[in-house]
Formats: C-alpha cells, structure tokens, sequence
C-alpha cells in the first residue's frame, strides 16, 4: 500500500521494503512509467479517493472494481493501493 502525505508526497507502506521502490522508464514506455502513474494516483488520493493499480482482466483486477477491496485487501490480493494518510 502506498500512502499520500497532505504535501503529495507519498511512501510505500505495506509490504515494509528494505530498498527504494525503483522507479525509471524504459524507452519504449510512453506511458511514464511507474512513476508517472503513481504520481497521478496521489493527486487523486490526496482528495480521499483510494487508487488501485492493478493487472487488467485478472481476478485481482475484478475484486478491485466491484468494491470488495473498500473495507479490507485480503493476503492473497496482488496490486497496489493507493490511499490517503489522512
């Protein structure tokens, strides 16, 4: 889970990684990469909207957009979340 401070900036803060998160674009990417969308999902956290960013046509993806995931992201849940630390 990422977490949005009130400033914009944001932290990683669930799994606890020892390393930065690695963040560069590869040429071909014109979507800016990682970073651009985690950029773009904080801008809208930051309004109290939670974010997911998740694999397409999976069912990690489906159980983000039917809402299961509001109340609690269960363990076995792959993607990321992207929330207010308000």
């Amino acid at each position: 889970m990422t977490a949005v401070a009130e400033d914009g900036s944001w932290s990683v803060i669930n799994p606890k990684l020892q390393n930065s998160v690695e963040l560069t674009v590869a040429a071909h990417d014109t979507t800016g990469g990682m970073e651009t969308k985690i950029s773009e999902a904080a801008m809208i956290a930051k309004l109290g909207i939670d974010v997911y960013i998740v694999k397409a046509a999976t069912s990690h993806s489906l159980r983000a957009l039917s809402g299961v995931l509001r109340s609690s992201i269960p363990n076995d849940w792959l993607g990321t979340v992207v929330r207010s630390s308000r």
